[in-house]
């Protein structure tokens, strides 16, 4: 009897590329990347999905590939599902949801009816829609919201001030845009006054939640003013975070690891606008993020070690040192990404590595 075969629709092929891309980390762009999803699949799953059937799938423009039932099974259970069946039904699902805020999945050359409703200020229909959203909504379906919010407000050709000031309490918009598509290279307009309003009545010893956001949003503002040259506020920021806020390590291992490993870090900062370079501070965050990294998971240790060679910009010849000290350490997690990331540049590492949300965006093609 033969194999079946499936003719998948294109909602069905842009949904699992990007929750393969979610799994790896980095988007299936060429062969070579094909090459080496291939490998990861073999070496962390025991079985065969060849670079020939992912490179028909997801990069070959003709879409007349017809992968077998027992291909698709292994790709839905290594992106996490316990089924392609199980699969489609997310895939679809997220598709539905995107068309309640009037996106059109695939399609690129419409703006969604949230996007018009930012860009001609017309908010009040869309604080009601976003109002109505609990915090446990499904996280897909808040990554989907703060892509669109991100991307709305990036290109937004009015000021965003009304949006955050009206929206920035809103949970929905907390979690979605705020913290899952954090922007720390401030790409979007305003966003400075925008973190801002997020910090409005938070109260740091009130709830852990809290403190987390509270140093989640001045860490931001921190790396912001000291790459932007304002000495003044990277100084008064700073002595929010390390002067007036007075953490155990209890505290830090209540955070997430991405506000976590930036408080640690952009301590690196504040040393060095207020005293300079403290040699013998870095010498015990370089030992506290290699013991943190030895246990943690691929997704762990690329936001750690991103952060903390994104702040060694300060200091050049030390972040060059390091980022060839990480990947001797760390060989597992850089050999998962494909090969030719050996042979970027130091800038380019570094983009590559980026796990910021708003910065890699394979949900984008959903």
């Amino acid at each position: 009897m033969p194999k079946p075969k499936h003719k998948l629709t294109p909602t069905l092929i842009r949904g699992l590329k990007w929750h393969l891309e979610v799994k790896v980390g980095f988007q299936i762009l060429t062969k070579l990347d094909c090459r080496k999803v291939s490998a990861r699949i073999l070496t962390e799953f025991g079985v065969t999905v060849s670079e020939s059937t992912l490179y028909r799938l997801f990069v070959w423009n003709k879409n007349d590939n017809l992968p077998y039932q027992h291909t698709l099974e292994i790709l839905a259970n290594y992106a996490g599902f316990p089924s392609w069946f199980e699969m489609t039904n997310e895939i679809y699902s997220l598709d539905k949801f995107q068309f309640m805020y009037g996106k059109i999945p695939g399609v690129h050359e419409h703006k969604s009816l949230l996007r018009h409703t930012i860009h001609s200020d017309s908010l009040s229909p869309l604080y009601d829609f976003l109002e109505q959203f609990p915090t446990e909504l499904d996280q897909n379906k808040k990554l989907l919201i703060g892509q669109e919010l991100h991307s709305s407000l990036k290109l937004n050709p009015n000021d965003n001030f009304n949006f955050f000031k009206n929206f920035s309490h809103l949970p929905i918009v907390r979690s979605s845009f705020y913290e899952y598509l954090a922007d720390p290279d401030f790409t979007v307009p305003t966003y400075e006054q925008g973190l801002i309003f997020y910090l409005k009545d938070l109260k740091p010893t009130s709830s852990s939640k809290d403190l987390q956001d509270y140093v989640f949003a001045n860490a931001l503002l921190l790396r912001f003013y000291f790459f932007g040259g304002n000495k003044e506020k990277a100084i008064e920021i700073g002595k929010y975070l390390y002067e007036d806020l007075v953490l155990t390590q209890e505290d830090l291992d209540s955070l997430y690891v991405f506000p976590a490993i930036r408080y640690l870090c952009y301590r690196i900062l504040y040393n060095e606008v207020s005293t300079g370079f403290d040699d013998e501070y870095w010498d015990w965050l370089k030992e506290y993020t290699i013991k943190y990294c030895l246990h943690a998971t691929f997704l762990e240790q690329r936001i750690v070690i991103h952060t903390v060679l994104d702040t060694l910009f300060v200091k050049p010849s030390l972040q060059k040192i390091m980022v060839t000290e990480f990947m001797e350490i760390f060989a597992a997690l850089f050999n998962s990404f494909p090969d030719y990331f050996f042979e970027l540049s130091l800038q380019q590492k570094l983009n590559f590595m980026n796990p910021n949300a708003s910065t890699f965006q394979p949900i984008e093609r959903l």
